[in-house]
């Protein structure tokens, strides 16, 4: 595949393209970020300073062609993505609230077991939620508490010019049967070993000045995001990124990270963040660097292309006009 093949199948990526209408409706719903409100829009979960610490509050709801092909798994994904939501700001989650939507009796029990057995890996308990069970269409929807401090706090728009770029992912994992692009790193191992994944950016918050979890725009897509927040451009080495051996890499950009970061960092520390991370059973690498402006280069060997100029796309991280 050329690096212009490359760059195509990930801007026309669904991941990708659907994040373009959350700008709108951000514009329209939030309020201007004072007082205790640390940071809301274009990071993974809104940040709230109360009595000296940082909480972090998060909700996501999962696509309905997911609840269709797979409802255990659809559950399953509802509680993990959240609580990634809050180990991507440095924090540590606390509990999580759902909203069901469901009429048919089976299916909604395979979305329940999917949410227990997540939140048994996790270790997250599910404290409460509300139930619509004579709906037409079934759905699940998840918030998420969390916590953390202002030390280990992670933004998504703190990368600066000259910053590293390091991608961490855990490739000790499968795809999902029937889902190309969820790569399941979580629900083979134990609950200790989950829980060390989840925490392992709380573990570098200190270090890193930027952060976001791999989600459904895949590696690069979550990158450009993190660059929108930021205000930035990058350049990225493809060859660089972190993947297992027998994986298409086209299909490696395009997954969901069962647990996989991508991080900034100044380049006086990046060793260290990318050592911290390898202890918590993530493969980390360095795979380019921050740059002045709008452009996220991607270079394959000696080809380069663009893949987002964010002066002009968007991927829902730029910061409404009124915050």
């Amino acid at each position: 595949m050329s690096i212009d093949e490359l760059v195509q199948n990930l801007r026309t990526h669904p991941g990708v393209t659907r994040k373009a209408e959350v700008s709108a409706v951000a514009n329209e719903l939030l309020t201007v970020p004072e007082g205790i409100i640390v940071a809301t829009h274009g990071e993974d979960a809104a940040a709230i300073e109360l009595d000296g610490r940082i909480i972090l509050l998060a909700a996501d709801g999962i696509m309905e062609d997911l609840v269709k092909a797979n409802p255990y798994w659809a559950g399953y994904c509802s509680v993990l993505v959240n609580v990634n939501d809050i180990a991507a700001m440095g924090g540590s989650p606390l509990a999580i609230v759902d909203v069901l939507s469901c009429g048919d009796p089976h299916v909604r029990s395979e979305i329940v077991n999917g949410m227990r057995a997540a939140s048994e890996k996790t270790g997250v308990p599910i404290v409460g939620g509300h139930l619509h069970p004579d709906a037409s269409y079934c759905a699940v929807d998840v918030a998420v508490l969390g916590e953390t401090d202002k030390q280990h706090l992670i933004l998504s728009s703190g990368a600066s010019s000259g910053d590293t770029v390091i991608f961490a992912m855990d490739l000790d994992g499968h795809f999902t049967p029937g889902i190309p692009y969820s790569w399941d790193t979580t629900s083979a191992k134990d609950s200790d070993a989950v829980r060390r994944g989840v925490m392992s950016m709380h573990a570098v918050g200190s270090m890193v000045s930027a952060g976001k979890d791999i989600s459904s725009p895949g590696a690069l897509g979550t990158l450009g995001m993190l660059l929108e927040a930021s205000a930035c451009g990058a350049k990225v080495d493809v060859g660089a990124i972190p993947r297992p051996d027998d994986v298409d890499l086209l299909q490696w950009l395009k997954a969901y990270q069962g647990c996989g970061f991508v991080v900034t960092s100044a380049d006086n520390v990046s060793e260290k963040v990318v050592a911290e991370l390898g202890k918590r059973g993530l493969t980390a690498a360095i795979c380019g660097q921050v740059e002045a402006g709008s452009r996220l280069v991607v270079e394959m060997g000696r080809e380069s292309a663009e893949l987002f100029d964010l002066s002009v796309d968007t991927l829902g991280c730029r910061p409404p006009q009124r915050i």
